[in-house]
């Protein structure tokens, strides 16, 4: 009989498969102060609306594992698995740049207001060995990827702009287990990037 991890037993309005499994870069306490306060100068010159998303949420998508009714530990251990195969050094990542998304089809009022990331080569190259890693175990990966932060969901589009630049070093990358509908991540693993 196949085990779950059956974390949480408050669903409420939750999604049918409210469980998220992901791979992200989570940028360290500096980066996310100067993060917010450029998600609030935004929100004061342009006078936007929306909920933005707590600093300590503050993050880069790497790789999406699934949405799941129950995070079954095989999948766990499998992505755990992918994030240990991953070697490689730290790299420099930027934001000089801030632009709304288009939402959903269903969700017209939450458009994501985001900071578009660069990473050169280095950023491609740990998105591209993860994906690798990732098959390898067995779970699909994603051919392609935007980077970028979300700072909030609103229903006012703000076109591309430059920002003041915001750098920082990639020093690790985390697993995360999310709890859809209820706005709380929680840490599975991490792993350094190593010089």
């Amino acid at each position: 009989m196949q085990s779950s991890l059956d974390l949480f037993d408050d669903q409420g309005n939750r999604p049918k498969k409210p469980e998220r499994l992901f791979f992200c870069l989570q940028p360290d306490d500096e980066t996310r102060s100067r993060v917010t306060r450029i998600g609030d100068r935004l929100f004061s010159e342009k006078r936007l609306r929306g909920t933005r998303l707590k600093m300590e949420r503050l993050h880069v998508s790497l790789q999406h594992v699934g949405d799941y009714k129950r995070l079954r530990t095989k999948l766990l251990y499998a992505a755990q698995m992918a994030g240990k195969a991953v070697s490689m050094r730290p790299f420099e990542m930027k934001f000089r740049f801030v632009q709304s998304f288009e939402p959903a089809p269903h969700k017209q009022d939450r458009q994501p207001l985001v900071l578009l990331g660069e990473g050169g080569d280095a950023l491609a190259n740990l998105f591209r060995t993860l994906g690798i890693a990732m098959t390898k175990v067995g779970l699909q990966a994603a051919a392609e990827f935007n980077p970028h932060m979300t700072l909030s969901y609103g229903p006012q589009p703000v076109p591309i702009q430059a920002i003041e630049p915001i750098r920082f070093v990639v020093k690790d990358f985390a697993l995360i287990h999310s709890r859809l509908g209820l706005t709380q991540y929680e840490v599975i693993d991490r792993w350094p990037l190593v010089t």
